[in-house]
Formats: C-alpha cells, structure tokens, sequence
C-alpha cells in the first residue's frame, strides 16, 4: 500500500515524476520505478530507533548549474512549494532564525558523467515533503534570473541499512566545514597535527551523530572514526563569510549512506560523505 502525507497518495503524485522522466524506454522501467517508490515510502517516520532504515530520495534535473548556484535553487524551490514549507528551507516561520536539526532535504550538485546538474537529496520525512514539488502542474524554476525547465535525468530511491559495523569502512568527505567560531579557535590554538586530526575526529563524530538523530537512528553502540588522509584543506565562501573546509578520507565501524551531508551547511552540497574510491 502506497504511503501518505496529509491524506495525499504517494501514488497520486507518482505520475507527476514519470511522466517528466527522461528516456524512458519501455513499461517494465516505469514498474521498476513504481514498486521501487511504492517499497520505500510507505512506513510511518518513527525517531530513535536502535536499529534505522533510512529511505532516501535523489532526483537530478536535465539543466545546467554551478554550485555557487545551489541557494538560489533552494530559494527557487521553496518559493514554488511554498515558505510555510520549512523542511525544504529551515526557517524557522514562527519564532524567527533556523531550525536547530538535521536538514532532511538537501540541495545538491550532481557531478555524473562531468555534468553539473541539481539535485534534490530527500530522507525519511523528507521524501513525504517532496511531493508538494513533484505535485505542481510546472515544474519550472527561475534561478538567477534565468527560467529553468525542470526535466528529471536521474532519478533513484533507496533504503539503506543505517548500522555499527564489525570492520571499519572508508569513506571521503568533500569540503566539509566543520567549526563554529568557538571550536574554530580552539583547532587554532593546537600546536601539533595530531592534536588537531583528534580534534576534528572529535567534531566528525558529533556530526555523525546529529545525523543520526535527525533520520530517527539511535546509535546505542560505540563507534570510532579515524582520518586516514587529509586530501585537501580550503578557504571557501560562505553566507558571505570565508570558512575552512576539508576534504578527507576517514574510516570508521559505522555504515553511512552516499551522498549525505554532514556538517555546517549540509543543505547546501558541503561535507558529502561518499565512499573512498
């Protein structure tokens, strides 16, 4: 059975996504996509859980887009659903500021095939956001000035298996920002390079587990992070400000899912965890 949001039919809004994908060949791909959509969405979003499946869906759009692009897309797309939507923007409408949690839709640059494409990262109660965009009869966005006619080149649900596991698993984290002005100037203080990897260990496994509390996954189990390569530190722009930003390889006996945010702006295509290569 297909799962709801505020009464709405997953399979309602089904038709919206296939009817807008690209090269589409033939009906066992549409069943395919249909019965994967249909086992991913249907159960209740519980939190806590000692044990978590977390459902993630990514869809990138047939256009062209930098990455210093990616606040006005989710400017654009907020805009379309509409503000008192706070999942796709995270202000806070009522009391003013930012929601202080885990932001389930993040806004990404899909970079397959060398092509820069936007794309929309939803998890748990995001994917049930994620209709009140996929619902709308035009899909087309106005970023920078410019129309954009939304077209899906990719589209992939999943549910990946969120767990401690036996043996340590590699992974690099893309311009991840980990500091705040006070742990900032901490990190400056320390002398020595493995002082400072220890200290940024320290600050990736919090972010770990703000992740994990924001899909609903309580880590009951110890786990450890090691950096095993600092491959590139930057200076990069953001809200105006310049932050340093790594990128690294870590292990670590936890199983985290491609394509997730961790970090300070995690929304916006920073600290993308993938699998080390």
């Amino acid at each position: 059975m297909a799962g709801t949001i505020n009464s709405i039919p997953w399979t309602i809004c089904l038709p919206h996504i296939v009817r807008r994908m690209r090269n589409i060949k033939n009906n066992a791909l549409l069943f395919w996509v249909s019965s994967k959509l249909a086992l991913s969405l249907p159960r209740q979003y519980k939190r806590k859980q000692p044990m978590a499946e977390l459902r993630m869906l990514s869809v990138s759009f047939d256009t062209h887009l930098l990455p210093w692009q990616l606040p006005q897309f989710r400017g654009a797309i907020a805009e379309k659903v509409g503000l008192e939507h706070e999942w796709f923007h995270n202000h806070d409408n009522e009391n003013g500021g930012f929601h202080q949690r885990y932001p389930l839709i993040q806004y990404k640059i899909d970079g397959h095939q060398k092509q820069l494409r936007p794309m929309l990262l939803c998890m748990q109660a995001g994917v049930e956001e994620a209709h009140r965009y996929f619902s709308q009869p035009d899909w087309t966005l106005r970023i920078g000035g410019q129309d954009h006619t939304m077209r899906i080149a990719r589209l992939n649900v999943q549910q990946h298996h969120l767990r401690v596991t036996d043996k340590p698993q590699t992974y690099r984290i893309h311009h991840w920002k980990p500091f705040n002005p006070e742990n900032y100037q901490h990190f400056r203080n320390l002398r020595g390079i493995a002082e400072q990897f220890t200290f940024l260990e320290s600050l990736l496994t919090s972010h770990i587990l703000a992740f994990a509390t924001g899909v609903g996954w309580q880590l009951d189990e110890r786990f450890q992070i090691k950096i095993t390569e600092l491959v590139q530190r930057e200076w990069v722009d953001y809200k105006g400000l310049k932050v340093l930003a790594f990128t690294l390889d870590f292990e670590g006996n936890v199983g985290l899912p491609g394509g997730v945010g961790l970090g300070k702006g995690a929304s916006m295509g920073y600290g993308v965890v993938r699998g080390a290569k």
